[in-house]
């Protein structure tokens, strides 16, 4: 039998990447090019970047002089190689078949990408959008979530957190939510971490009675 959510959530976080689409491909060709021009190994940065912000990458990797500015560079990178192709369906569906006054995204991208992959993705912005540009600490921080809550209008123990990584999932337990991990980016022993871990082809299911 398919699981359920618990009977008290009314509202879904959504992570970006990973869960509403897979920008593996984008990333790792971007930050490839990226790794190449800044004489680094693209095995060194690319074991660091899943799931944190640009600004910390660049910083990481010691520019401290504009990393505002490399980061939007970086991003840029990446944006421009996401294709449609590269939607996760079956949480794409399930965002559209959402209450927008129920759903929110909070991801570790910039707000120009962020609005860039819901452009190639063919999503409506949601009227809470919170990026890595709207919070002091990132995942596996929880003020990503408690912020996206809080401008919703809700309690955190009211929101699921869909997410695809072990800092997210962090970040979405913290907060006090509940949270889904999609196995979409990391194998399923990696995410146990989460109170459900399923494919996204189950989401339907589980998310029935908020959608019927």
């Amino acid at each position: 039998m398919p699981q359920v959510l618990p009977d008290h959530i009314t509202t879904v976080l959504f992570d970006m990447d990973g869960v509403l689409i897979d920008s593996s491909v984008a990333v790792e060709m971007a930050y490839g090019e990226w790794a190449r021009e800044n004489g680094y190994r693209r095995d060194e940065v690319l074991e660091i970047v899943h799931g944190r912000r640009t600004i910390e990458v660049v910083q990481h990797f010691g520019f401290d002089e504009d990393p505002e500015g490399e980061a939007d560079r970086l991003e840029r990178l990446i944006a421009e190689k996401a294709t449609t192709e590269h939607a996760i369906r079956p949480t794409c569906d399930l965002f559209r078949s959402l209450d927008s006054a129920r759903l929110a995204v909070a991801t570790s991208a910039r707000r120009a990408t962020a609005l860039s992959n819901l452009r190639v993705l063919g999503l409506e912005r949601p009227t809470v959008l919170v990026t890595g540009q709207d919070v002091r600490l990132g995942k596996p921080a929880p003020d990503p979530y408690l912020l996206a809550a809080g401008k919703l209008g809700v309690h955190p123990g009211e929101c699921v957190v869909i997410e695809d990584a072990p800092a997210g999932i962090q970040a979405g337990l913290a907060a006090g939510a509940y949270v889904i991990a999609l196995t979409t980016t990391h194998k399923a022993d990696e995410l146990k971490a989460a109170d459900q871990v399923t494919e996204p082809e189950r989401l339907r299911d589980i998310f029935r009675q908020l959608t019927a």
